[in-house]
């Protein structure tokens, strides 16, 4: 049996997702500032504006779970049917 584990951003790399976009925008900052900045933006962000990106990963997380649960029929293994002879 060939299992893919299923991962998803946490809370913080959703935000840094997004932040990130914004940031970019000004060619002047090396990809090291901008991940400066951002972990410095989510360490004093307040609890209020840290929610959405706490409620998307629980979505994302919730949605890739009940996924994993389900069967896959490309996961098993398909016999080919015996013809049977007469």
């Amino acid at each position: 049996m060939n299992e893919k584990s299923k991962t998803y951003q946490n809370a913080f790399q959703i935000f840094k997702e997004r932040y990130s976009k914004k940031l970019k925008k000004d060619k002047t900052l090396s990809q090291r500032d901008i991940d400066d900045l951002v972990l410095q933006k989510w360490k004093f962000l307040p609890d209020d504006q840290r929610e959405p990106y706490k409620k998307r990963f629980e979505k994302t997380k919730v949605k890739l779970t009940q996924q994993e649960e389900q069967p896959n029929d490309s996961d098993q293994e398909k016999q080919p049917s015996k013809k049977v002879k007469e």
